[in-house]
């Protein structure tokens, strides 16, 4: 049986859709190309209706090409390829300086918090947003910090501290990734405990 979207999810398409009529129409229902798109997406991205949806060049077309909108495909397709290239670009700019947590010299644990707390932030934003793109590649990210961390922590080259460090973080990953909303709370438990305080002052 095919899931059903939330009521909201069809509220949102439905405005969506209507914005996007009502801006082409004022313009004068014009042939569809890179420009009108354009003017299309800054009237979504001035009013609500841009968020938590993703208004591409594309998905802009699709709906005025069903209300009978000529559309010039080349110009179209040249702008939506633009358009993700510039989203490729704005996604990795939210994870800069977070891929600190997979780089090879194992980082301290003050530094590991700061970045987890990084990436709490990306996920919390990335939801609100409804961005499921961004909240995977946070997660990813974490994953692959972790099985970094738990690598460096079996690694006996490295001294004993830093190696209890890394399996200190490989921990605190864990706990984030199972149940984000809670790590704090349970981070400041753990910095507070006995067996804590013992292994790292």
């Amino acid at each position: 049986m095919k899931a059903r979207r939330p009521d909201h999810h069809r509220d949102f398409e439905s405005r969506r859709r209507e914005k996007v009529v009502t801006t082409w129409r004022s313009l004068g229902e014009p042939d569809v190309g890179g420009e009108e798109l354009r003017r299309i997406q800054q009237v979504l991205a001035d009013d609500s209706v841009a968020s938590p949806g993703v208004n591409s060049p594309a998905a802009i077309a699709r709906i005025l090409a069903d209300e009978g909108a000529q559309l010039r495909h080349p110009e179209i397709i040249e702008f939506d390829a633009a358009w993700r290239e510039a989203e490729i670009h704005r996604e990795a700019a939210k994870l800069d300086g977070l891929d600190e947590l997979l780089s090879e010299s194992p980082m301290g644990l003050q530094e590991a918090e700061s970045l987890i707390k990084g990436l709490e932030k990306m996920r919390v934003r990335s939801a609100r947003a409804g961005d499921k793109e961004s909240e995977i590649q946070v997660r990813t990210l974490a994953i692959e910090a972790r099985e970094a961390a738990v690598s460096s922590s079996r690694n006996r080259v490295v001294d004993e501290s830093v190696r209890a460090e890394q399996a200190e973080l490989a921990s605190w990953l864990g706990i984030w990734l199972q149940t984000p909303e809670l790590f704090q709370q349970w981070l400041e438990l753990r910095k507070s405990s006995p067996d804590f305080k013992q292994i790292f002052g």
